[in-house]
C-alpha cells in the first residue's frame, strides 16, 4: 500500500515559507503542461486550490511531481481517511472545494468514510486517485481498483455526484471538466477522478479551448424574493429565522446579521449552522434542535411566530428536534435554499424558493429603503415582540460546583471548561468540534461570534473528524486562531494526525476532553439506559505523553487554573499544542432534545 514519509521531513515548498501563519509561497510557479498530470494540477490551481492533502504512493508519482512544480502545496497525512477529512475542513473554511489525493484501490477504500461524511453534510470535495497502468488491467495486477479488480467506481458511486475513471488520454480534459462541474458554489457536489499512472505520464494534448473558462454559477429567483418582501418582511408579522449549514460561512454570516438588524428578525441556528449568527447579539435566539437553547426552542415552537424563514437548512432529525410538529405548527414555513436536492422529506414548506443564498440575502438587504417609514413601523412592532422573547434564558443553568464537590465529584463539569475556553479564545477563532459528549456541551455553552467560526460534522459525525478537519481549516484560514475540541475516544480513532500539524508547524490548539469513556454512551449507562459499563468506559491514556511522542508540545490540566497555564503555554508556542483536560461524565445540559425523542416515540406508538 502507499508509503508514509518520516514525520521530520518537511517539503521544500513549506520549509521555505517559514511559519504557516504567513501562508505558503504566494507567487505561482510557472505553469507546466508537459504531461497529463500537469494538466490536472494546473487546472486545480486555476480554480484557486492552494493545498492538496495526500498519502504518497507509486501510482501518483506523476501527480506529486506536478504538485511540486505548481503553486499548490502538498500536505502529507498519515491516512487517506484523514486526508478526506482535511479536505472537508479546507472546503468549509475556504469557500472553495477541497482536494485529497491517494492511490487507487486501498487508498480509495480509505477515502470512503470521508466521502460519506462529506456527502452527509453536503461539502464539496474532489477525491483524486492514481490507478494501475491501463496495460496491467485484467491480469491480476497488484492494487487493481479498476472494473477488472475490485471495481471501486461501483463502490464509491452512491456517495458521490460523479465517479469517473479515465480510460483514454484524449478524453482526460473532458473528464476533468465533467468531474469539476459538480463542485461549483451552488451544487456543492463531490467527485472522484481516477487516472491510471500511464495516462498521467503521457504528454499533454493541446486544448481546443485554452485558458480558464468563465463561469456564472449564481441562480437567483428575484420575483419570489420580491414576493417574500411584500407578503411577509414588510408586513407587521412576527418573523423568526432558522439558519443552517449553508449560511455558516463568513460572507453569508455577515449578510444574515445585517438582514436581521434591518428587518428586526430574531435568528436561531441549527447545530450545523452554529457560527452563522453571533450568539451574544440582541436578536440571537441561540441553538435550535440538538443541544438547543431555551430561547430558541420556546420561541420557535411557540404560538407567537407568524412566519419561520429557514435558510440553507435540511430540517433533518437533529436540526428539527426529532421532526417536532410545532416547528411548522400554525406558522407559515418559508424555505430559501440553493441546494438542488429536496429541501425536506418531513415538512412541506408553504413557500419554497430556490436561490443562491448569498445573492438572495444581498437582494433582500438592498430591496427596501432603510429609512422608509413603513419599515420603521413594522420594526417597532417586532422590537416589542423581541423584548418579550429576550427575557427567555439562553443556556440551561449549570449544576452548582459546591454541591458537586460535596457529592464527591473530582473532575470539572465540561460546561465550566467550555465557558472558560470561550472567555480566553479570540472572538473570531475557528473552533472545530468532534463527536461525543463534548459536542453537546460545546454546542450549548460555547457562544459563537457569528462569523462562520464554528465547524462540526453534524449529519454523519464520525469520531476523530475534527482532529483532521481542523488541520484543513487552519490551512484555509491561517489568519485565524484554530481550536480543535475532541475527546479521548476520538483520539483513539484519528489522534495520529496531530503529527501532521507538527510536521507543517501549524500553530493551533487541540483540547482533549478526557472523561475516560465514550462519553455520550457512558452517560446513558450511568443513567441505567445504555449498555454495560464495560463497553463504554475507556482506559485512562496519557494523551500528553502521546502528543510528545509525535513532536507536539502538550500539557495536562485538571483545574481551571491549570487550564489557564496550558492556554498561555499554547499561545507562546510556535506550533501545535495539545491540552488534555480531565472532565467528568454528566447529564446533557439540555432537556429539550431528550424530551423530543420521547415525544416522537409516543407519536409513533399512537399511529
Amino acid at each position: 500500500m502507499a508509503s508514509h514519509a518520516e514525520n521530520t521531513c518537511v517539503p521544500a515548498a513549506v520549509a521555505n515559507a517559514g511559519a504557516i501563519a504567513g501562508g505558503f509561497p504566494a507567487a505561482a510557479k510557472p505553469a507546466l503542461h508537459g504531461n497529463n498530470a500537469d494538466v490536472i494540477i494546473q487546472t486545480l490551481a486555476e480554480r484557486g486550490i492552494q493545498h492538496i492533502f495526500l498519502v504518497p504512493g507509486k501510482l501518483i508519482y506523476p501527480l506529486i511531481k506536478s504538485i511540486d512544480g505548481s503553486s499548490i502545496a502538498g500536505i502529507v497525512a498519515a491516512h487517506e481517511t484523514a486526508c478526506g477529512f482535511m479536505a472537508d475542513g479546507y472546503a468549509r473554511a475556504s469557500g472553495n472545494f477541497g482536494v485529497c489525493l491517494g492511490i487507487s484501490g486501498p487508498g480509495t477504500m480509505n477515502f470512503l468514510p470521508a466521502m460519506a461524511a462529506a456527502q452527509a453534510d453536503k461539502i464539496p470535495v474532489m477525491y483524486l486517485a492514481g490507478g494501475i497502468a491501463t496495460y496491467h488491467e485484467a491480469q491480476g495486477a497488484f492494487q487493481d481498483g479498476s472494473n477488472s479488480g475490485i471495481d471501486e467506481l461501483t463502490i464509491v458511486k452512491p456517495l458521490l455526484s460523479n465517479a469517473i475513471e479515465v480510460k483514454q488520454a484524449h478524453t482526460l480534459r473532458h473528464e476533468l471538466r465533467r468531474s469539476l462541474s459538480c463542485l461549483n458554489g451552488q451544487r456543492k457536489g463531490r467527485t472522484y477522478l481516477s487516472v491510471p499512472v500511464d495516462i498521467q505520464k503521457r504528454p499533454a494534448q493541446e486544448s481546443s479551448s485554452p485558458g480558464a473558462s468563465r463561469r456564472r454559477e449564481t441562480a437567483i429567483d428575484l420575483p419570489a424574493l420580491d414576493a417574500l418582501l411584500d407578503d411577509y418582511l414588510l408586513r407587521g408579522l412576527n418573523i423568526a429565522c432558522l439558519a443552517g449549514s449553508r449560511v455558516n460561512n463568513p460572507q453569508d454570516a455577515d449578510l444574515l446579521r445585517r438582514l436581521a438588524e434591518k428587518y428586526h428578525l430574531p435568528v436561531a441556528t441549527t447545530l450545523a449552522g452554529k457560527g452563522a449568527f453571533p450568539e451574544g447579539h440582541p436578536l440571537a435566539l441561540g441553538l435550535y434542535g440538538f443541544a438547543g437553547h431555551t430561547r430558541a426552542v420556546e420561541t420557535i415552537n411557540g404560538d407567537e411566530v407568524d412566519v419561520l424563514l429557514v435558510l440553507g437548512c435540511d430540517l433533518n432529525q437533529r436540526d428539527s428536534l426529532n421532526w417536532h410538529p410545532q416547528l411548522h405548527g400554525t406558522k407559515t414555513l418559508v424555505v430559501i435554499d440553493e441546494d438542488f436536492d429536496q429541501i425536506s422529506s418531513h415538512y412541506q414548506p408553504d413557500v419554497q424558493i430556490f436561490s443562491n443564498l448569498s445573492a438572495a440575502l444581498q437582494h433582500l438587504l438592498a430591496a427596501a429603503d432603510s429609512n422608509e417609514p413603513h419599515l420603521a413601523c413594522v420594526n417597532k412592532l417586532r422590537s416589542q415582540w423581541m423584548g418579550h422573547v429576550s427575557q427567555l434564558p439562553l443556556e440551561q443553568r449549570q449544576p452548582d460546583r459546591t454541591a458537586r464537590m460535596m457529592a464527591g465529584e473530582k473532575h470539572l463539569y465540561p460546561g465550566e471548561v467550555v465557558e472558560h475556553l470561550r472567555s480566553r479564545t479570540a472572538a473570531d477563532a475557528n473552533v472545530v468540534v468532534d463527536s461525543g459528549a463534548h459536542r453537546i456541551f460545546m454546542a450549548h455553552h460555547w457562544q459563537s461570534h457569528g462569523v462562520g467560526d464554528y465547524h462540526t460534522s453534524s449529519a454523519l459525525a464520525p469520531m476523530g473528524w475534527a482532529i483532521c478537519a481542523g488541520i484543513g481549516i487552519k490551512l484555509a484560514a491561517p489568519q485565524r486562531d484554530c481550536l480543535v475540541v475532541t475527546g479521548d475516544g476520538c483520539m483513539l480513532m484519528h489522534g495520529m494526525e496531530i503529527q501532521t500539524a507538527a510536521r507543517y508547524r501549524l500553530k493551533m490548539t487541540f483540547l482533549v476532553m478526557n472523561n475516560c469513556a465514550h462519553g455520550a454512551m457512558h452517560i446513558d449507562t450511568l443513567q441505567q439506559s445504555g449498555v454495560g459499563e464495560a463497553y463504554t468506559a475507556l482506559p485512562s491514556h496519557d494523551w500528553r505523553v502521546f502528543a510528545g511522542s509525535l513532536g507536539v508540545a502538550a500539557a495536562r490540566a485538571a483545574t481551571l487554573d491549570e487550564l489557564d497555564a496550558a492556554l498561555a503555554a499554547a499561545a507562546a508556542h510556535d506550533g501545535p499544542y495539545l491540552i488534555e483536560m480531565m472532565v467528568g461524565n454528566h447529564r446533557a445540559p439540555n432537556r429539550y432534545y431528550a424530551e423530543s425523542v420521547a415525544e416522537y416515540e409516543q407519536r409513533i406508538r399512537e399511529q
